[in-house]
């Protein structure tokens, strides 16, 4: 099959990036094109442009024009019906709807899933994220699980499969360029239940685990856009715009309800669905109801301390048995993402 080349005749620099970055999660070729009066140039080589309302005018004699403006919008659409665009997006919040319809130009005959992304995060520390994380991809027999926090100490430790072997994050950083999604997922360790795990690495070096943020970005987002059950280990300051849905933990304390609070507000702002779960440690200042009032969001589950979870985590994984109260709340976290 011949190559698809795109085109990002994208004026605005912030949108461009976004673009570039969702771009880079499609199997087509990409070219980013700067410079006006280079596009008479690129633009006849193309497939499909994307334009925005700084170069609709200058790409209007393209066949295959896809019109994009930065989140929250507006579109403009009397610049998107200048270029005659087949159609218009909102990026980075319809990062996954531009890509439906550049994988329908690429594979004409293929019908794309575009899956389901779960972000999980927590308004504080030590709040067992990572084993919600992990557990949610257990219960769903997840396609990828994605360990999205820099300092972590590696998913793969945690769901038992450090000796297994795979890409971890530092042998992702020299890629350049487009990042295939598939064949991301193919590179990756995985669990004998099938999770592909995106995991960190354990280096003293920090060259081993230097890594661009363009690079990262792209690596995220066609982890994230992949057309299956992805679940996402971040933290709070990093949630990812491409996650379908965002699982909140917060602990039944004053300050993580309150930092939780924000989360929420700014979750809602985006906007963006999210769900709050209430981990109730050793001592519990609040209950559900006090944590709805402050949240203004009403939580979905409830998940107490389990004994000797900790220690089995610790000496072989979590186990593919999840333990009973575990298992629970991963179903209602599945059910409101649902």
């Amino acid at each position: 099959m011949s190559t698809f080349h795109l085109v990002i005749a994208v004026g605005d620099s912030t949108l461009r990036a976004e673009a570039a970055s969702t771009a880079a999660a499609s199997t087509a070729e990409v070219s980013t094109v700067e410079d006006p009066r280079d596009f008479s140039r690129h633009l006849p080589k193309a497939d499909a442009v994307l334009a925005d309302s700084l170069t609709a005018r200058l790409v209007a004699g393209h066949p295959r024009v896809y019109f994009v403006a930065l989140d929250p919008g507006p579109i403009d659409y009397e610049a998107a019906l200048c270029c005659r665009a087949t159609a218009a997006f909102i990026l980075p919040a319809q990062s996954k709807e531009l890509l439906g319809a550049l994988a329908t130009e690429t594979s004409p005959e293929t019908t794309v899933s575009t899956g389901v992304t779960v972000a999980v995060t927590g308004s504080a520390g030590g709040l067992g994220v990572s084993t919600v994380a992990a557990a949610l991809a257990r219960e769903a027999g997840a396609d990828l699980l994605v360990d999205a926090c820099p300092n972590s100490g590696g998913l793969d430790l945690l769901i038992g499969i450090e000796n297994k072997p795979g890409a971890r994050w530092p042998d992702l950083a020299a890629g350049t360029g487009a990042v295939d999604a598939a064949d991301l997922v193919r590179a990756l360790p995985t669990t004998p239940d099938g999770i592909a795990v995106l995991s960190a690495a354990r280096s003293a070096s920090a060259e081993a685990v230097a890594m661009s943020t363009t690079r990262r970005a792209a690596i995220m987002q066609a982890a994230c856009l992949y057309p299956g059950t992805v679940v996402v280990d971040c933290p709070p300051w990093d949630i990812p715009d491409a996650a379908d849905h965002v699982v909140l933990l917060t602990a039944a304390e004053v300050r993580a309800a309150a930092a939780c609070a924000q989360l929420v507000a700014e979750l809602r702002a985006r906007p963006q669905d999210c769900s709050v779960v209430v981990r109730h440690r050793q001592w519990a200042g609040l209950d559900s109801s006090d944590i709805a009032t402050v949240t203004h969001a009403d939580p979905i589950a409830d998940l107490p301390t389990i004994r000797g979870l900790t220690r089995t985590v610790e000496t072989s994984g979590l186990p593919r048995q999840l333990p009973r109260a575990l298992t629970r709340v991963t179903r209602q976290i599945w059910e409101a993402v649902a």
